[in-house]
């Protein structure tokens, strides 16, 4: 737990520290013939080095030249490129994938898995455990499983989708006491099953029975192009790939699959002049590293060894319930706790907060099991020095007192000025004179977005449970609010501010923020009503205080 808390506030300070530099890209649209389809090229050299362009005057400087300059296909390289499918599921990657294409935390992930390892009541059949021990870090499955997926996958999609042999996938520091999270029978599918489990549960389970299923499959075979451009003294590529064969994608594929199928180029030959049609330079920004998500928290405590499987979802739970993270936006965010914990701990005790030491840890125990070393001389090398450097840390320490962030915004019960509190939805403003007064109130994040009714600041708002939404900064006397996230950019055509637009599948879409500028139609998502208060109805309201009466 503690080396997961530093991870988390070394990458926050990281963050804080980060200085973002701008930089331009040049794209080049591109026609093979007269009549043929427009490509896309991007720049990658110049004078045979990796361009560096600092500033919108080096990148028109740049555009001047290549509106001048002859483009010659320099070389033409096809290939064919092989995708082979990701080990069946360990603990880890289970977590890892539940999160990012589930939406689940650690601790729902084990939870609804440990419900199909215990057993189901599956209709027609009785209670039946769905799946293998749940807590492994082996990616080894039995033979007869493989025989059963082999046949499965003939008999569904064919030969052609069976790899010569079967499949061995090979783990890192894999204790290999279990096999790899898989379905106990393929005769059980999703849709065998779907009427005995609830949402989550079949949504899990279907995760789980494809990824085994793809991972005894073929793998997906690519045809690519890759197109090397000459322009002067220019560099310039175009890449594309086109799916051959579809191979275990056939089974577990996901959008990321998708796009790189779509990309498709013409023939061209090598010497051939391109036709320019358009330059598109494009100003971006370096990014600071992300904050750790649960995957990518999970991802880098296996990587480095810290932990087992069974430990990863109590160590994300522990630190969170004990104030030194929080999460928002679906990522992690030391509190003030969490700095100052970790501030002391790589202060007093530098080994024990150390990756490498648990890790080594991890490995020592491990020789204890493998009878390499006894129990007590591992205890002793480790508390003989720990003791006194306990003793040491305990008559240095003493009292700490976590920072106080006052706020230049007065109480409106009291007068008193507010303080900065965190909660489990991020920071909040609250009054120092709790509990003798309990006032609250939200810290608005201004989005830089203008109200289309008032004109006033857009912010970001939470309902009671916690959901982002955004609304005018005047509320109530405004009631303008939006789930769509608002951006700086506005419409050319009438001028109110763009919004990020999500799917329920994933993708997402840019489009105008008034739902009745013309362009919306044009985006696909069609006109998307503005979020209005719930309302209920006196004859609903009546009814439930009945019900609360009678209770």
């Amino acid at each position: 737990q503690s080396v997961a808390v530093r991870l988390i506030c070394d990458r926050e300070r990281d963050i804080q520290a980060f200085v973002s530099e701008e930089y331009w890209t040049v794209t080049a649209k591109l026609r093979a013939k007269p009549k043929g389809g427009l490509f896309d090229a991007e720049l990658i050299a110049v004078d045979g080095k990796k361009p560096q362009i600092g500033s919108e005057a080096e990148a028109d400087a740049v555009t001047g030249e290549l509106e001048k300059a002859a483009y010659l296909v320099r070389e033409v390289k096809k290939r064919e490129r092989r995708r082979n499918p990701s080990a069946p599921f360990i603990t880890s990657s289970l977590q890892q994938e539940a999160s990012r294409r589930l939406g689940f935390t650690a601790r729902k992930t084990m939870l609804l898995a440990q419900q199909l390892y215990e057993g189901i009541d599956v209709a027609g059949v009785g209670p039946v455990g769905l799946v293998t021990y749940i807590r492994t870090d082996s990616t080894r499955v039995a033979s007869s499983a493989q025989d059963e997926a082999r046949a499965y996958v003939a008999a569904k999609h064919g030969k052609d989708y069976l790899p010569d042999k079967p499949p061995v996938y090979s783990t890192k520091n894999a204790q290999d006491a279990h096999e790899a999270i898989r379905p106990t029978s393929l005769e059980l599918g999703p849709g065998a099953v779907a009427k005995s489990l609830n949402r989550d549960q079949l949504r899990l389970y279907m995760l789980i029975w494809e990824r085994f299923v793809a991972s005894q499959m073929a793998p997906a075979v690519y045809d690519t192009l890759t197109v090397e451009i000459a322009a002067g003294r220019f560099g310039l590529r175009a890449t594309g790939s086109v799916l051959k064969f579809p191979g275990y994608l056939a089974v577990y594929g996901d959008s990321r699959d998708e796009a790189e199928k779509d990309a498709l180029l013409p023939e061209v030959d090598e010497g051939q002049e391109l036709k320019l049609q358009k330059l598109l330079p494009k100003q971006h920004f370096t990014e600071p590293p992300p904050r750790y998500t649960e995957a990518s928290l999970v991802k880098v405590l296996e990587e480095k060894g810290i932990g087992r499987p069974s430990t990863y979802a109590p160590i994300i739970e522990t630190i969170q319930e004990r104030g030194y993270v929080l999460k928002a936006e679906k990522a992690f965010q030391p509190t003030d706790l969490g700095f100052v914990v970790v501030d002391l701990l790589k202060e007093h005790f530098p080994d024990i907060v150390d990756a490498d030491f648990t890790a080594e840890m991890e490995d020592r125990l491990d020789g204890i099991a493998d009878d390499k070393v006894t129990r007590a001389k591992v205890l002793k090398e480790f508390y003989d020095p720990f003791a006194a450097t306990l003793a040491n840390a305990d008559s240095k320490i003493g009292q700490v007192e976590l920072p106080v962030e006052v706020s230049d915004t007065p109480c409106p019960s009291c007068g008193r000025m507010m303080v900065v509190k965190h909660g489990r939805f991020g920071n909040f403003l609250a009054c120092p004179g709790f509990p003798a007064c309990r006032t609250t109130k939200p810290i608005l994040k201004d989005t830089g977005a203008k109200c289309p009714l008032c004109q006033g600041s857009v912010v970001q708002r939470r309902t009671k449970r916690g959901k982002v939404f955004y609304g005018c900064a005047n509320y109530p006397e405004c009631q303008f609010t939006t789930w769509d996230t608002p951006l700086k950019d506005t419409c050319e055509t009438c001028g109110t501010f763009k919004v990020r637009h999500a799917f329920k599948q994933g993708r997402f879409t840019v489009m105008c923020g008034n739902e009745k500028c013309p362009t919306r139609a044009k985006e696909g998502a069609g006109p998307q009503p503005v979020a209005k208060p719930r309302k209920t109805s006196t004859k609903t309201s009546a009814k439930r205080k009945a019900g609360k009466k009678n209770g």
